[in-house]
């Protein structure tokens, strides 16, 4: 009679389904030992706090890096490059104010420009009208005041050389409570409407009479 010698692989898989059997029975014929716990319970155990870790350290895609000064943080910063002839430049970026106090953006200023102002633009009698913000800009307590094209923005006056799309342009800015922010605001397409990865929506922009 031939014989047949079995497969290492195959031997070691029926050796371990013996034990396995032999463990299960001596559990319940013991009944000590409470049923281990499912395997995704582990897992969960395992992945929530490598998430949680992951997400602190993921980086700002929306636009620049987000600058934190006190309570108040900068994000979604960023600018246009400017077309030839073009006189003025802009600026845009998201102030957040954690605090419960509401803050004051006073001032703001550039090496790259001869003068810079907050501005806001409003439609008066069917007309978009554009003028500095006296006294500076409220960011309310616990709130987020958002600066886009079209509505609250900076405005980058007397340019010492154009700003071109791969540039970045330092802005200080100047808060009332927070003091003064370093800023580095990246120059995208002249035709870009918001800043690179952030959502297109509306933030309940404020408004000024």
């Amino acid at each position: 009679m031939r014989q047949y010698s079995m497969h290492p692989i195959h031997r070691y898989m029926l050796q371990l389904a013996a034990a396995l059997a032999l463990t299960a029975a001596s559990a319940v014929t013991a009944g000590a030992y409470p049923p281990a716990p499912p395997l995704h319970s582990y897992l969960r155990a395992i992945e929530q706090p490598t998430l949680a870790a992951a997400m602190k350290t993921m980086p700002d895609k929306a636009g620049g890096d987000t600058v934190t000064a006190g309570d108040i943080a900068v994000s979604a910063i960023w600018t246009r490059a400017m077309l030839p002839g073009q006189p003025v430049g802009g600026g845009y970026f998201t102030v957040t104010n954690n605090g419960k106090s509401a803050d004051r953006l006073l001032s703001v200023s550039t090496p790259d420009a001869g003068h810079a102002e907050i501005h806001s633009m409003v439609t008066k009698d069917n007309v978009m009208v554009m003028r500095p913000v006296e006294d500076g800009l409220e960011i309310p307590a616990g709130g987020a005041v958002e600066l886009t094209p079209g509505h609250f923005h900076l405005m980058f006056m007397d340019v010492k050389k154009p700003f071109r799309k791969g540039d970045t342009i330092p802005v200080t800015l100047e808060f009332e409570k927070a003091g003064k922010v370093e800023i580095k605001m990246p120059v995208e397409a002249a035709n870009a409407k918001r800043a690179p990865g952030s959502m297109d929506h509306s933030m309940g922009h404020m408004k000024a009479d």
